[in-house]
This record gives C-alpha cells, sequence and structure tokens, in this order.
C-alpha cells in the first residue's frame, strides 16, 4: 500500500516553552488520527512547524510517533531545511527510525531557480529508499513547480507523488 492515497492527516507538532517536541501528547494526536481511520499521518509537515525544530527533536517527534502507530498507519515525515546536506540527513534519520515515506519542501531564503530545485530533490530523494513526496507549497516556499519540472522530476526514482494546493 501507498502511504500517499486517501485522506492524510497532519497534525501540529506539541512542544513545550523550550522548543521541545511534547512527545506525550503528540502520541496523543496521532492515536486519535490513527482511531478516526486515516489513511496516513504527515508528520512534521507546515502545520507541524518542522523549520524550528532542531534535528534532535526532528528525530524525537519521529520516534515517538514509529512508536506509538508504526505498522498501523503509514507515517510520511516532513525533511525540509535550507541546505541539501541537512535535508539529506533529515531523510536518513527519517528512514532510520522507521517513518514510511518523505514529504520535501522548498525551502529558501532567497528565491530558487527550477534547476536548482531539480537538483534539491534528486539529491534527498537519493539519500534513502523511502518513496518522496513533492510538497508545492507556493503560500509558504514562494516556489512554484512549472508542470515542466514536475515531469523532471517524475524520471527521479524515489519520487512518487505531488502534494498540491487546490486550485485559485
Amino acid at each position: 500500500m501507498t502511504p500517499f492515497q486517501g485522506l492524510s492527516a497532519f497534525p501540529i507538532t506539541p512542544t513545550d516553552a523550550r522548543g521541545r517536541v511534547d512527545t506525550e501528547a503528540l502520541g496523543r494526536l496521532l492515536e486519535r488520527l490513527h482511531a478516526a481511520g486515516v489513511d496516513s499521518i504527515g508528520l512534521l509537515g507546515s502545520t507541524g512547524g518542522y523549520m524550528y525544530l532542531t534535528r534532535e527533536e526532528r528525530r524525537r517527534a519521529i520516534a515517538a510517533a514509529v512508536g506509538c502507530i508504526g505498522g498501523r498507519t503509514p507515517l510520511i515525515v516532513g525533511v525540509g531545511a535550507l541546505r541539501t546536506d541537512e535535508a539529506q540527513n533529515l531523510a536518513r534519520d527519517a528512514a532510520s527510525e522507521g517513518a514510511d515515506a518523505l514529504l520535501l519542501a522548498p525551502v529558501s531564503y532567497t528565491p530558487l531557480t527550477e534547476e536548482e530545485v531539480y537538483q534539491h530533490y534528486a539529491a534527498v530523494a537519493e539519500a534513502t529508499d523511502l518513496p518522496l513526496c513533492i510538497y508545492n507549497n507556493p503560500g509558504t516556499t514562494h516556489f512554484t513547480f512549472s508542470d515542466a519540472l514536475l515531469e523532471r522530476l517524475a524520471g527521479v526514482a524515489n519520487i512518487k507523488a505531488v502534494k498540491m494546493p487546490l486550485p485559485k
């Protein structure tokens, strides 16, 4: 079964005042989503404030999620980062902690070219064997995937899906 079908729920990532993931609260959220019958759970997406968590806290969140729902509901983990090598490390962390799939947004401080985005996605997709979903979220990233870029990325072996905003 592919994790990229049906209803995928993207919960917040509860943290304390110091920015540490509240793994007990996260577990309660994930149990509720599993009980509701969602087809997959998207952890560390833009609703999860993932960009503000350290690598260690992201890893703790993944470990807690896998410990809670692993094997019962597919877990898609957001691995967006400013640097390609950091996104690759986050992808490897997600794989080693037991994630089922990855979600990647093109995060940048400055505008990206299509070639830069292609190279970023190809490098992150090659970091693990996990299927990867392109996160086309122009409202947050200020980058919009063209049809031509999506077609080119479709040729990358591990890229299996695109999460798109609703048309306006």
